[in-house]
């Protein structure tokens, strides 16, 4: 009878451990991937922060994270690793199962702070504000607008950490920042009559560096490493695109962008459109009624380290697929999602760089539906759709954000410029006298053109030829002396 007793007494605490309970068990997973969005004031339809919230919430969250609707994160990672990835592990879903089927149970709390909260430094080198607020419209619908504003930097700088502080969580969805010359966007801005201007998937021009930074709720800060850093040019703007969530009431904004200054001067990071509608081979067109599959191929002509990649693709698309095939023939996964949604693009961070070298081909496949079977399609019945910045047009990019590798033949490179238009002035600085020749690449069919040759003094010089790149493309000029390469321009001309 002792013994039994004993046994008995033993067997509560092994039980009560065993217990699944919303402190102990639930409230750690719902911390770690739900409270991005779901917190008082913040993008989610509701707040996930406490156990009554949760709890009256339970059998939705089972649901959603069953079907893997939530969290949301739509790329493949069983061949690749994203340091920005959001899944719950089979674990995670069978104790929320156990915690259901177990009544709920609430359990003591041993921590009083249930919400999480991102601790981001405030040790900023330089803040930029909307110079204004933005009123939203007050209705349920979507807004994108573009804010100008000026860096007031009279030197170039290297950044090594981007915070982007959305003014109001409520509405604010997704925003994007892109760098172009002071100035740049005036015709833009004056046209609106509001703060900003509209506008929808593109800017409506192409600037210096397009998708420079992005930010998105359900995405954590993914903060630069030590050898990871951008560019920002002297003079210049940054164009803030921001995406307005529908809200019942009129909502106002008024966002920042915090940086951090790098005292280093080596490789930048690079978020370049190699993919794009302009540099297809064929003209993009999908006709009604018809599935159609777009894809396009680059060979890096340098070593690069490749950081993060991101589709971007309307309402028809459905899926993609990236990846790259080395100069030894071995191929690499670099991005796959069988259920595209636009409303969930993103910018997909490796968890590490890819190395690829000199010589790898890029392929990229995106699927589109243009039939009334397609949920998504914004026409019925279905009409032609061609590539444009509307939601009622379709697009087909993809960004690559990369890195210089220190085996690249010599190469200095610059960040690669985007633009809409020809080229049609190259400028360098000559250090010293020396015969330097002037090399056209283009860096898809990897034929080389000499521009000239000969002996320049010291100082300032321009090469003015109609030889410079004028069709759309990807382009890289290289001054060159007896040496190596002295100085390169790195260009992709829509």
């Amino acid at each position: 009878m002792r013994w039994f007793l004993l046994y008995f007494i033993l067997s509560i605490p092994t039980h009560l451990a065993s217990q699944v309970s919303y402190y102990k068990d639930i409230a750690p997973i719902i911390k770690k991937h739900c409270q991005n969005c779901h917190q008082d004031g913040d993008i989610g339809p509701m707040a996930l922060t406490n156990y009554d919230q949760v709890s009256s919430y339970a059998s939705m969250i089972r649901f959603v994270i069953d079907t893997k609707l939530m969290p949301p994160f739509k790329a493949n990672y069983d061949n690749v690793s994203y340091a920005n990835e959001r899944s719950i592990s089979n674990d995670e879903r069978k104790l929320i199962a156990q915690w259901i089927e177990g009544g709920l149970v609430k359990g003591i709390s041993t921590n009083p702070a249930e919400t999480e909260t991102q601790a981001y430094t405030t040790n900023y080198d330089h803040t930029v504000c909307m110079s204004e607020s933005f009123a939203h419209y007050g209705i349920y619908y979507d807004q994108y607008q573009v804010f100008p504003m000026p860096t007031n930097l009279m030197e170039d700088k290297y950044i090594d950490n981007v915070y982007f502080e959305p003014g109001n969580k409520e509405i604010v969805r997704s925003a994007n920042i892109s760098i172009a010359p002071l100035g740049f966007s005036t015709k833009m801005d004056q046209w609106d009559p509001r703060y900003g201007f509209f506008a929808y998937g593109s800017l409506g021009f192409t600037s210096s560096f397009p998708n420079w930074f992005s930010w998105m709720p359900h995405t954590k800060n993914i903060q630069l490493k030590k050898d990871e850093q951008l560019f920002l040019p002297a003079e210049s703007e940054l164009l803030l695109h921001i995406h307005y969530g529908p809200f019942g009431t009129i909502e106002k904004d008024s966002s920042c962008i915090h940086l951090t200054f790098s005292d280093n001067e080596g490789p930048t990071l690079q978020n370049v459109p190699l993919i794009h509608t302009a540099l297809l081979a064929d003209s993009f067109l999908i006709d009604s009624g018809i599935q159609k599959r777009v894809s396009s191929t680059f060979q890096l002509p340098i070593d690069v380290r490749l950081r993060s990649v991101t589709p971007l693709a309307h309402l028809l698309c459905r899926s993609w697929e990236v990846f790259a095939v080395l100069p030894d023939r071995s191929s690499i996964s670099i991005l796959s999602i069988d259920d595209w949604d636009f409303h969930w693009r993103e910018k997909y961070v490796f968890q590490d760089a890819l190395t690829l070298p000199k010589g790898t081909k890029i392929y990229t496949t995106a699927n589109f539906d243009n039939t009334s079977d397609n949920p998504y399609n914004p026409s019925d019945p279905p009409h032609t759709m061609i590539a444009g910045p509307h939601m009622f047009d379709e697009n087909f990019a993809c960004y690559f954000e990369f890195d210089q590798s220190e085996s690249s033949d010599g190469y200095i490179v610059k960040p690669f410029v985007s633009t809409e238009m020809s080229i049609n002035e190259i400028s360098f600085h000559i250090s010293n006298a020396d015969t330097f020749t002037l090399i056209l690449h283009d860096l898809e069919s990897l034929d080389k053109k000499e521009l000239t040759a000969k002996k320049y003094p010291l100082g300032m010089h321009a090469l003015r030829t109609a030889e410079l790149p004028s069709k759309p493309g990807r382009y890289c000029i290289s001054l060159e002396s007896s040496n190596g390469v002295v100085d390169s321009w790195w260009f992709v001309i829509f």
